[in-house]
């Protein structure tokens, strides 16, 4: 229990050091800050792993970072927009309303982004983590560390592709593939 409470305090720590860095004006000091920040990120990684095991360690580890990392952004955002004084705009004229056309290509990305890319990722992930010999725990992991990546990647992909139907066939064809892998006996 100690382990992990110092665990936790050390990331946070590490992440406290990454922001005031980050807000720094003095290169040496990011330098040694970012240092700093790292070794204690790799300590407080060690220290999940010794308290949970590599499995457990390593995921307790990601959302210790992740989680504290939105905290510290969340709060330095709240005391910023304190600071900021309103300014009203004058009304801006000449927007219009967009094509029929512009609406359904929009449409069909957001649907691609969210369903498409994910399903596609989400199959791709089960393939690939199956087909490893692996224990079992470790292909949950590596699939729950991956996936994110895979849906993420495919749905930048499908945002910045200027032709829309190239990452829609590629995405739908790596689905069905996928599908086809592990249903087919």
């Amino acid at each position: 229990m100690l382990l992990s409470i110092a665990a936790f305090i050390g990331s946070a720590l590490a992440i406290g050091l990454f922001y005031h860095a980050w807000q720094s004006n003095q290169i040496v000091f990011k330098r040694i800050a970012k240092l700093g920040a790292l070794a204690l990120m790799f300590g407080a990684l060690m220290l999940w792993v010794e308290q949970y095991g590599p499995e457990l360690g390593t995921c307790y580890a990601v959302v210790a970072f992740s989680l504290q990392a939105w905290s510290w952004i969340y709060f330095a955002r709240q005391r910023i927009d304190k600071d900021i004084k309103r300014v009203s705009l004058p009304f801006v004229g000449g927007l219009t309303q967009p094509r029929f056309a512009v609406c359904v290509n929009a449409l069909i990305k957001a649907a691609a982004c969210v369903g498409l890319s994910a399903v596609c990722a989400m199959l791709v992930t089960v393939v690939w983590t199956t087909t490893l010999s692996m224990s079992k725990v470790n292909q949950i992991a590596l699939g729950i560390y991956t996936m994110p990546i895979l849906w993420g990647a495919a749905a930048y992909w499908l945002c910045a592709d200027s032709k829309l139907w190239r990452p829609v066939c590629v995405l739908s064809g790596l689905s069905g593939l996928s599908y086809l892998f592990i249903y087919s006996v």
